[in-house]
């Protein structure tokens, strides 16, 4: 076998993600019917959750062509918990998201027409220390620190639980392959088996000095009917470039073994929880983290090197850095991939049929391409490559034939959908469309209101892998009207820069409010009744925004400027000249400060335009009117007009169908190209 890190930059968050669980996309006209695993899991879902309390759902895809479509929005940042999510489990069968935080919190979520809503939420308060479905998906073990464990249905009713009187605490909880017994890990090295109604059946001490860290089996998480159709029935099926020839399956005549990791770093493969003669993994490492493949022949054991095994250099001790060391079900060791890690790996996890390991270290996610066949020269060769080049761009300037110019190529395809803008290229990220379908989802928070600067000032984030990445900053320049500055964020250098050492710097209060639309609780779930959440009411943990209605703004802007301010002229410069003589904010030196465009109003608040101020975009970038009706009697309207910006040539960016002349204070609104009604 042979694996390496994915190349292209470090994908970061801006918090400390802590744990991992990915699942294969079913396409829409195949979710009705058995799905043809081997074709829908070269395109999933990675889930995320960090230490802000946000999950992060992002699109994953293993693909190597570039042109490939994907889904129009690739990312969700789903808010809700208090404290940081400790715990995400995706359900397969049923399409659902389990989230866990440190509170003891649990969301189910559920994505319905394009939107994450949650279904269920149990919150007994107290810590859990497992979540894990059950294999047909159908039933959840939920397993508490304080020994209390819970087994309830997908759709929120509890079935059993059971307080288990111990003198240390439990750590992990799974189900055995036939669903039928539940075993308990616990921190002095005890197994604990109960069956599925919630009796005990025996007590088994693995380990007296070592706690257990996790339990699992080699064996498939979910098993979901697998159609008999041919996997190039579709019409978009490439062959897969990489992984398996098929979808992983079961290890055919091999006893499910059960892997128990322990605090000291030792792997114990078991036939069962009573084996007398388990196979000993010496890993070596320690913070161990382990988990089988979806086939369920190689053990991948991630971890830090020990001091023991670190040399000295001239200048002082080496520094620890982490590795992953894969294992066959025999507990033979057989390959270990070397990185520059030098924090802990806290999750692992496989995904497009163990083509794909994902790994978490601090902020950053790692990708880890794996070949379970023997290596191929001529993939030995394009990683040999790929290494020495820096981008996708250097493979044009080989003096290759086209055919393996492709196929270096797709040595730098990412695997996680979008990758994170360049920050040397930024500016190019926000001033020209991307080349695909795709939505970028953003948010906005306020991050300053300091008098001296000219006013309160807006950050525009890109949401990526349940994170906030600063592109774009806007300052209020008028104290009378609502104009702004846009600006590079980096622009003051205090606290709005996006990197540092390539890794996301920046520590941002994500905002608490969910991005479900739907809540729905149930008390069947947890042990303590909570209470019913509708759509109208609050949550005491899920603090939501309150919003004002919406005013005229022709009567209350109007009413409230000239109540304390004389009557301004109406007289506005022309677009393709703006002039800035009247603003209350300097501009001395527009480079200096890295001004991209102003936003201008009139007045009243109801017309808008936007002129470029860098060198490298149009004068005319575009404009907003937005319209109302006397006591509100008609629909909302709003026009935007937005000549198309390219970056080939400065000629082509005012298009005939943008008309300066439409920003003016005492003409009727005219009919545009894009209208918004609400």
């Amino acid at each position: 076998m042979y694996a390496a890190v994915e190349h292209g930059p470090v994908l970061c968050s801006d918090s400390n993600i802590l744990c991992l669980s990915w699942k294969g996309r079913v396409p829409k006209s195949e979710k009705e019917k058995p799905v043809c695993r081997r074709r829908y899991y070269e395109e999933g879902w990675l889930a995320t959750g960090n230490g802000r309390g946000v999950v992060g759902v992002t699109f994953t895809s293993s693909h190597c062509r570039r042109d490939r479509n994907t889904p129009q929005r690739i990312n969700f940042n789903l808010r809700g918990h208090n404290s940081e999510v400790v715990l995400v489990r995706w359900n397969e069968p049923y399409q659902k998201l389990a989230t866990c935080d440190a509170d003891g919190g649990i969301f189910v979520w559920i994505q319905y027409e394009g939107r994450w809503s949650v279904e269920l939420v149990n919150d007994r308060g107290a810590q859990v220390s497992d979540f894990t479905w059950s294999h047909d998906g159908t039933q959840a073990l939920i397993s508490y620190r304080d020994g209390f464990v819970l087994v309830g249905s997908v759709s929120g009713q509890r079935h059993w639980s059971s307080e288990i009187n111990l003198e240390s605490q439990i750590t992990c909880g799974i189900w055995t392959p036939d669903d039928q017994q539940v075993l308990f890990g616990t921190a002095d090295g005890q197994v604990i088996v109960m069956d599925c109604h919630g009796r005990m059946l025996a007590h088994v001490l693995l380990h007296e000095s070592d706690g257990i860290l996790s339990m699992s089996w080699n064996y498939p998480a979910f098993l979901v009917e697998d159609s008999s159709e041919s996997d190039t029935d579709s019409d978009d099926y490439s062959p897969p470039q990489d992984g398996p020839a098929a979808y992983p399956i079961p290890v055919q005549n091999i006893k499910p073994l059960l892997t128990v990791s322990f605090t000291s770093g030792d792997i114990s493969l078991m036939n069962n929880y009573d084996d007398l003669s388990p196979t000993v993994i010496r890993s070596g490492l320690k913070e161990v983290v382990a988990q089988w493949c979806t086939q369920g022949d190689l053990l991948a054991v991630a971890g830090m090197e020990r001091q023991t095994q670190l040399g000295e250099l001239p200048n002082g001790p080496l520094l620890k850095s982490a590795m992953v060391k894969f294992y066959n079900v025999r507990g033979e060791h057989i390959f270990t991939l070397d990185t520059l890690v030098q924090r802990p790996i806290v999750s692992i996890c496989w995904g497009h049929r163990d083509s794909r390991l994902l790994m978490a270290s601090g902020p950053a996610l790692y990708v880890v391409r794996v070949e379970h066949r023997v290596s191929s020269l001529q993939l030995l060769c394009q990683e040999a490559i790929a290494s020495a080049l820096r981008e996708d761009k250097d493979v044009s300037k080989l003096t290759l034939p086209p055919r393996l110019c492709s196929y270096l190529s797709t040595a730098f395809t990412p695997t996680i959908k979008p990758p994170i803008p360049d920050p040397n290229n930024m500016r190019d990220f926000v001033s020209y469309p991307s080349a695909g379908n795709e939505r970028l989802h953003c948010t906005m928070k306020r991050t300053e209101d300091d008098p001296e600067v000219g006013g309160p000032c807006y950050t525009l984030y890109l949401e990526y892998l349940g994170g906030l990445v600063p592109i774009l900053k806007g300052r209020r320049v008028s104290k009378l009207r609502p104009e702004f500055v846009i600006m590079d964020p980096r622009t003051d250098g205090k606290s709005d820069e996006i990197y540092g050492n390539g890794l996301i710097s920046t520590m941002l209060d994500s905002c608490n409010c969910s991005d479900s639309s739907d809540v729905e609780l149930s008390d069947d779930w947890a042990a303590k009744k909570s209470p019913k959440i509708s759509r109208a009411s609050k949550s005491p943990k899920l603090p939501r925004i309150n919003i004002e209605a919406r005013k005229s703004p022709k009567l209350s802007r109007a009413a409230q400027e000239m109540s304390r301010s004389p009557r301004l002229p109406m007289r506005k410069p022309s677009i393709g000249s703006p002039s800035l003589t009247r603003r209350e904010f300097p501009f001395e030196d527009i480079t200096q400060h890295n001004y991209l465009a102003q936003v201008t109003s009139n007045i009243w608040g109801t017309k808008f335009k936007i002129v470029g101020l860098a060198a490298f975009l149009p004068t005319n970038l575009g404009a907003v009117i937005y319209k109302t009706s006397l006591l509100h009697l008609q629909p909302r309207q709003m026009t935007i007009y937005l000549p198309e910006v390219r970056k080939i040539s400065m000629d082509y960016v005012n298009l005939p169908v943008f008309n300066p002349n439409v920003f003016s204070e005492d003409e009727d609104d005219l009919p545009g190209d894009a209208v918004w009604k609400d």
